[in-house]
């Protein structure tokens, strides 16, 4: 009888012993998942606002300079007042309309923390679907910011094999705010960016739990 209630206290504190350390398991698991969805929401929360603020500055973007002309070398030239605007480039287009889409995803997409947690059964379906809607902002993000950097470069520099002439020393305004514009939605697509590689890594944690 002693030894019977002796393995009976033993199989008990072993039993009490694994509880335990399941109760700090899963309450590690909840720590970390809600720490994940706090991050979630602020690189949400900074890829709105990056890509806000590129989408205003670019599609505000006007000019109007008086750039000197010459018609016919050794004559003086011919001063005409021209304006430059965000929407006679397409590539400028397609810029401001991709950070429009991208800000208004981010704001629609706030309530999708609630949708990943966990990452278990039909949530991790969810999961899947999150990730493969960051994932191509980020593409939309990365191509439009590729484009105007490009025309922005010919802008600047010109292009003498195919007689592109510079066009910044004339409209240095305009050019400085589109600079600024391409840098706001780069930092954007950053954030962007980590939103795909954290919601990534949460998925693969919470999976090798499954």
């Amino acid at each position: 009888m002693p030894n019977s209630s002796s393995n009976i206290m033993k199989t008990m504190e072993l039993s009490n012993g694994a509880d335990i350390t399941g109760f700090h398991e899963e309450k590690y698991r909840s720590d970390m998942m809600v720490k994940c969805r706090s991050y979630e929401m602020v690189l949400r929360m900074m890829g709105l606002v990056f890509t806000l603020v590129a989408a205003i500055v670019a599609g505000t973007n006007k000019d109007t300079e008086s750039v000197p002309i010459s018609l016919v070398d050794g004559l003086p030239p011919l001063h005409l007042t021209l304006t430059a605007k965000w929407n006679n480039m397409s590539s400028t287009v397609y810029f401001v309309v991709v950070n429009a889409v991208a800000c208004a995803y981010a704001a629609s997409s706030m309530a999708f923390p609630a949708l990943t947690g966990g990452s278990r059964g039909k949530k991790w379906t969810s999961s899947v679907l999150v990730v493969a809607l960051d994932l191509t902002m980020v593409a939309l993000l990365f191509s439009a910011n590729g484009a105007s950097a490009a025309v922005g470069l010919i802008a600047l520099n010109g292009n003498p094999h195919t007689q592109w002439h510079k066009v910044c020393y004339a409209f240095k305004r305009y050019c400085i705010q589109g600079g600024a514009a391409l840098a706001m939605s780069m930092l954007g697509s950053f954030f962007f960016l980590c939103l795909v590689l954290l919601i990534t890594l949460n998925l693969h944690r919470t999976t090798l739990n499954y």
